[in-house]
């Protein structure tokens, strides 16, 4: 028996043909209803297996080709398909002419067996095909049934889209708010790196020091004491005393002229 395989994908068709040469048969291939078409005109065949959804001509149409043809109208035909499963697609394949109607993907033997049907009373299905108007009545509430099916996912579709594209909009925004935080963060970090490294410049390196009253300048070129430069640029803080030296320089005199003899030990303790 020689089997004409129909099917847009050459994938689907590979896979049905080394099925079928398996249980030796042999094979043609076509990759659409018009394809098919030319093929049957000058090549011996004994059954179809078509897909339903296809470029040109689509499987229906060429059923229904097949069993207005006289010619042709005695070849067993199968329509396999995985889109058109709904009842009312399966009416329409019995509309047209089609001997079986199989869901895509089937088992080898549910093909086998559609095949193998007894040839004893065949009758050519165009003696008992419907009407042409009642044909593409049907033939039309299928395709607008299937497009309005299509237009329902990708109403689907769209909609999940748009949720993703918004959901995908506020993790953006959220995280260019983290990136704003996080740059000023680290701005105002630097910033204070800055001013500590200079302070820490400032104290570690030469100092302009008045050699009379030994106030210090600052960057800004202001004059000023020296507890007041380092308490600006550390946390110390300064309790006063008088030193020895200072205290017999200073002090000392005074109190010998108050006939006060004491003098200051070391340490600053007065004796």
């Amino acid at each position: 028996m020689i089997i004409l395989v129909v099917d847009d994908h050459a994938a689907n068709r590979k896979l049905l043909r080394v099925q079928l040469e398996a249980e030796d048969f042999s094979v043609l291939e076509a990759a659409d209803g018009a394809n098919a078409l030319d093929l049957l005109a000058h090549e011996p065949v004994d059954a179809v297996i078509s897909d339903i959804l296809m470029p040109r001509i689509d499987g229906y149409r060429l059923c229904h080709e097949v069993r207005k043809n006289p010619s042709l109208q005695h070849l067993r035909f199968i329509l396999y398909s995985s889109t058109y499963t709904s009842p009312r697609d399966v009416r329409l394949s019995d509309t047209v002419g089609a001997d079986r109607f199989i869901a895509k993907p089937a088992p080898i033997a549910v093909i086998l067996g559609a095949l193998q049907l007894s040839a004893a009373g065949w009758l050519p299905r165009s003696s008992k095909l419907p009407t042409e108007e009642i044909i593409l009545q049907q033939y039309s509430t299928v395709l607008v049934g299937k497009l309005e099916e299509k237009n329902a996912e990708l109403k689907l579709a769209l909609t999940a889209a748009h949720g993703a594209h918004v959901r995908i909009q506020e993790l953006n925004a959220s995280l260019e708010d983290r990136v704003r935080e996080r740059t000023a963060a680290l701005a105002t970090a630097n910033r204070e790196l800055t001013a500590a490294l200079t302070e820490v410049k400032q104290l570690n390196g030469l100092l302009p020091i008045c050699s009379y009253c030994k106030r210090i300048r600052d960057d800004m070129d202001y004059w000023e004491t020296v507890e007041t430069y380092i308490a600006r640029h550390t946390n110390s803080r300064f309790s006063h005393g008088v030193c020895p030296a200072c205290c017999e320089k200073h002090h000392a005199p005074a109190l010998r002229e108050l006939g006060i003899g004491a003098v200051a030990e070391p340490g600053g303790h007065m004796g």
